[in-house]
């Protein structure tokens, strides 16, 4: 009975789950970005992203700013210098120091998928000076501290 006992102490140690590894942020590098056209300040994004340390996700916390421009600027990321996505809209109404105009907050966690080697943040604005519209854009390019 008791060689039993231990057999099955043994099977049930192999069958309980580990608990997930949890990644860890490295340190908040700093985003600042202006974008200008004709000579005016259009937009810009201010803020932070981290990697996290097994290579996989990032975040970010990010004010995008508009005061120069008609159209309320974009913010996009590019992981690894594939095509270039929006990051998410909606976001906190915030006042910042950088802009005059109107600014909103957009933080998140990006997960892609596969190794994150590097991360281009580009921000744009759009002037208008009938009749025409000039399109202005900045970008910054971030590389993961971890790999």
């Amino acid at each position: 009975m008791r060689v039993l006992t231990i057999a099955l102490t043994a099977v049930a140690a192999l069958v309980v789950p580990s608990a997930p590894a949890h990644a860890t942020y490295g340190p908040d590098m700093t985003v600042s970005l202006d974008v200008y056209g004709q000579g005016i300040k259009l937009s810009g994004a201010y803020g932070t992203i981290a990697f996290d340390d097994g290579n996989a996700k990032y975040r970010y916390s990010i004010a995008v700013c508009w005061q120069g421009s008609y159209s309320r600027p974009t913010l996009y990321a590019s992981v690894n210098g594939a095509w270039r996505s929006p990051l998410p809209g909606g976001g906190t109404s915030v006042t910042i120091s950088q802009c005059q105009g109107q600014a909103t907050l957009l933080s998140g966690e990006v997960t892609p998928g596969g190794t994150i080697n590097n991360v281009t943040i580009t921000v744009d604005g759009v002037r208008f000076n009938p009749p025409n519209s000039t399109y202005h854009t900045n970008s910054a390019f971030y590389d993961n501290p971890f790999n």
